[in-house]
Parts: structure tokens; sequence; C-alpha cells
């Protein structure tokens, strides 16, 4: 087993590990879309409200922190990619440098709710059980007939579940590798194949076993789910997260037109 922690379950007993899966996944979508509308001050109070977060559900934040470190390359390429992209009228910060102050203020921005996305998108996979999740969205998807409910929360909670086996799997891959010196070899593609391939062949294994365990257990689609009724208090901290997001994503001046427009 590797040492990376992102992305799995950690046992707990806090008011996020007790929060119903039924409305912290709406949470989780709720912020996920308020994130891509918010400016910087809300941003900054979403991170501070992320690290207040990790004590109240005692979440081991320097380990998760540093897993996510693995994740800054792609943000990185991300923050250059739109840095650069530039309207030729506008004023750049340096004669040689193709950047933008509107650049650079818009790739921060992005990099910055990506990020967001993922750290809240990491806390709700340390607080939730897998067999929570699968149970919320079949009960979510339950008013729409025509969807199969369990195939959709079968299909996302292994998803969810398969990530970090994977994560595991390359960490595993690459400490066997150097330990056989795999590192050293000059020619690229030769690393890569010795790190895809085996990477690429345990995930189809997993895969299979899966498979045949769910056969072996009779999965089926047509079974009844029972659930007890969702706490009036986590329906009142969905409300809570729902008008924190509209509060800071749209605005209250937005917001009193939108309702005006209803009315």
């Amino acid at each position: 087993m590797a040492a990376r922690l992102a992305f799995h379950y950690f046992p707990g007993n806090s008011p996020l590990h007790r929060w119903d899966a039924r409305c912290k996944f709406p949470a989780l979508l709720a912020l996920t879309v308020g994130f891509l509308h918010m400016t910087g001050p809300a941003l900054a109070l979403f991170s501070a409200l992320f690290l207040v977060l990790l004590g109240i559900g005692r979440l081991p934040g320097r380990a998760l922190l540093r897993d996510l470190r693995g994740w800054v390359f792609f943000l990185g390429i991300i923050f250059l990619l739109q840095a650069l992209s530039f309207e030729e009228n506008t004023p750049r910060l340096l004669p040689w440098l193709p950047v933008t102050h509107a650049g650079l203020s818009f790739a921060t921005l992005t990099c910055w709710r990506l990020l967001l996305i993922l750290c809240y998108a990491t806390i709700f996979t340390f607080v939730t059980r897998p067999r929570q999740l699968q149970d919320g969205i079949v009960w979510l998807l339950k008013p729409f007939p025509f969807l199969p409910a369990r195939r959709i929360a079968l299909m996302m909670t292994l998803t969810l579940k398969f990530l970090p086996l994977i994560l595991d799997q390359a960490d595993e891959v690459g400490m066997a590798g150097r330990s056989r010196l795999a590192h050293r070899r000059r020619n690229p593609f030769t690393r890569a194949k010795y790190f895809v391939l085996p990477l690429f062949r345990r995930s189809l294994i997993r895969a299979h076993e899966l498979a045949l365990a769910l056969a072996a257990r009779g999965y089926r689609e047509d079974l009844p789910l029972r659930l007890p009724g969702v706490p009036s208090e986590d329906w009142i901290a969905l409300i809570l997260v729902v008008l924190a997001v509209l509060l800071c994503g749209l605005g209250l001046e937005d917001i009193l037109t939108v309702v005006r427009a209803w009315l």
C-alpha cells in the first residue's frame, strides 16, 4: 500500500463525517459551480474555510497538501496557457514577454478555482464512505425513473474508488522501477514503457477482479433502497452552503435581480 492519502476515505466521527451524503454531494456540486464564478475575495474566503474544515474533520492536512503537490505540474501548464493567451492590442508587462496584466490575473483566478475544486473534492472523499455516496446518489436520482440510478451510482463510486487505487499502484510501480534502477535509463520512452505497461496491466487485473466480485455477490439493479430520513440539521447545513455560494458567486444585487425577474 502506498503512502498516498488523497482521495481515500479517512475514518472519523467529526461533524463532516456525520453529515449525510445526500446533503454533502449537492453541497459539493454547488461549491464546484460556484467556484467557477467567484472572484478573488470570495476565493480567499473559501480558501480559509478549507483550512478550517481540515481542523473540524481532524484530517491530515500536511499529508493532504503533500499529495496535492503532484497536481502543481498540471496547474502550471494551465497557468502558462492562460497567461500567454492575450490580445494583440493589449499592452504587455514587458516588451519581450507575451504576458499582459489581464492574462496574468485571469490565469491566477483559473488555477485558484481549479485548486479549490480539487481541495474540496478531496475533503469530500476523506469524510464520505463509498457506500454512503452510492446510496446517496441512488436516492437523489430516484425521482427520475428513466435513469438507471443504481448503475450511475455504482459507476461514480467505482470511479472515485479506482482513482486512489491507480495512484497507489503508480507509486508502487515507480518504487519498483527505482529499486531496479529504471530511472537511470536515458531513453525516456524506455522509462515510460516500464512504467505505463505494468500500471495498465495492474489496472486491468483489478477491474477484472472487481467485475468477478460483483457477479459472485449477485449484483442487481432492481433491489429496493431503504434509507432513514435526512436529519433537519443536515438540510439546514446544505441550505447555508448554497446561500453562501450564491452570495459569493453571484452577489446580493444579482440575486435580487433574479428574484425580481421570477416575481
